[in-house]
């Protein structure tokens, strides 16, 4: 039973990155963008996020890095294929292989550890958050071992994804005038322009939170554990 929880533990650990990313991507999709540039995003929000804790020995100061660092690129997406039209496969894969390339290859520049970024100090990662009476709980049959090995012991990034930010995505999406128009702009931009919708600024604004949504979780890699990889 114990080796159960630990396996759902560990689910709620990697399903978390992906949720977010799974976010951003609706918030890309539902402005009409395709962006497949989601993953070359995380990875250099990853390593910018790693490289910035360990220099600053403080974990929110690496999560703006990242932030910065996905920002960057959605930009450079939003202006190619918004701005100008251009191909949003080929600008999003264009990015993927740029990240993809030029996080090991800054790692091995900087930190000359064969393209890792080197072990965080203790007071520049996110430690686990336990809970008021996990210890105590433990012992109870089922409801310990759920409160104790699945909800106790996670990264305050965790609890914050899952009760803020995705209920927050949900409000922001159908009860706001910015869902309202990311939403009309998705599914039909000819007519939002005509209702004096700014496409561009919405697509703009979309993509934006798109990559404060793909950076938030890579903290979550490098900011918990001891060590940090760039690239895998």
């Amino acid at each position: 039973m114990e080796m159960f929880f630990s396996l759902l533990d560990s689910t709620v650990r990697v399903a978390t990155p992906l949720v977010l990313a799974a976010l951003a991507g609706m918030f890309s999709e539902r402005s009409g963008v395709v962006d497949i540039s989601l993953e070359g995003k995380m990875l250099a929000a990853a390593f910018a996020s790693a490289a910035a804790a360990y220099v600053t020995h403080n974990p929110w100061i690496g999560l703006l890095a990242g932030m910065m660092a996905a920002v960057s690129l959605a930009m450079v997406h939003a202006f190619v294929s918004v701005t100008y039209n251009g191909n949003q496969l080929i600008s999003g894969m264009a990015i993927n292989t740029i990240a993809s390339g030029i996080t090991p290859v800054l790692a091995l520049a900087w930190f000359q550890q064969g393209g890792n970024s080197p072990q965080l100090p203790d007071d520049g990662r996110f430690h686990e958050i336990t809970l008021p009476f996990a210890d105590a709980l433990r012992d109870v049959p089922v409801v310990g071992l759920v409160y104790s090995k699945l909800i106790s012991g996670h990264s305050i990034l965790v609890y914050l994804t899952v009760f803020i930010i995705i209920p927050l995505v949900t409000w922001v999406l159908y009860k706001t005038r910015f869902g309202l128009r990311l939403r009309a702009v998705g599914e039909n931009p000819h007519a939002a322009d005509t209702a004096g919708i700014s496409v561009a600024k919405v697509r703009y604004t979309a993509l934006f939170w798109a990559a404060c949504c793909a950076a938030w979780p890579a903290p979550i890699c490098p900011c918990t554990r001891p060590a940090a990889s760039s690239r895998k």
